[in-house]
């Protein structure tokens, strides 16, 4: 394989993914048929669609944050970095969550404290996986990577000022 085609791979590679819940009455509802994209090296994702159309609940099977009991997985694969994700322990996965693999949630004004300024929120983040020590500067670059227009002005500001 060249340098080239290495760099073009997929770091996270969904295939095939199908999932859906039991409910209590022990009824199956497929909720994702047959979801399947690539992510490569420096992009960004987002899943989009309408209310209920399983965008939250694939980015959750990703993390290996599927709702227990009741969610399933029923075919596909979700490969980061050629391992399957699905077959791993949920110490390894806990390992990659945070580290290489995050979320952005739907709602962030229910994620953001608003008691504290935005830069300190994402500089805490950091707290939790101390081998990547950044300072402001860092995150700063991180906001501008994913398109937050003014991050200067983003990370001095408080939560609700971010909406809209």
């Amino acid at each position: 394989m060249s340098s080239t085609s290495a760099k073009n791979d997929p770091i996270l590679s969904v295939r095939g993914l199908s999932l859906g819940f039991t409910d209590e009455a022990g009824v199956f509802t497929g909720i994702t048929d047959n979801v399947s994209f690539d992510l490569a090296p420096g992009e960004v994702l987002g899943l989009v669609g309408e209310s209920g159309c399983g965008k939250t609940i694939t980015a959750l099977s990703i993390l290996g944050l599927l709702p227990r009991p009741g969610a399933r997985i029923t075919s596909g694969q979700i490969l980061f970095k050629g391992k399957d994700l699905l077959q791993m322990s949920a110490d390894e996965l806990r390992r990659i969550r945070g580290n290489d693999i995050s979320m952005i949630f739907q709602e962030p004004t229910a994620a953001l404290n608003p008691l504290m300024r935005i830069g300190d929120q994402l500089l805490e983040v950091y707290d939790y996986h101390p081998e990547h020590l950044v300072d402001k500067s860092a995150v700063r670059q991180i906001l501008e990577r994913v398109g937050i227009a003014d991050p200067d002005r983003i990370l001095t500001a408080w939560p609700h000022e971010l909406s809209g």
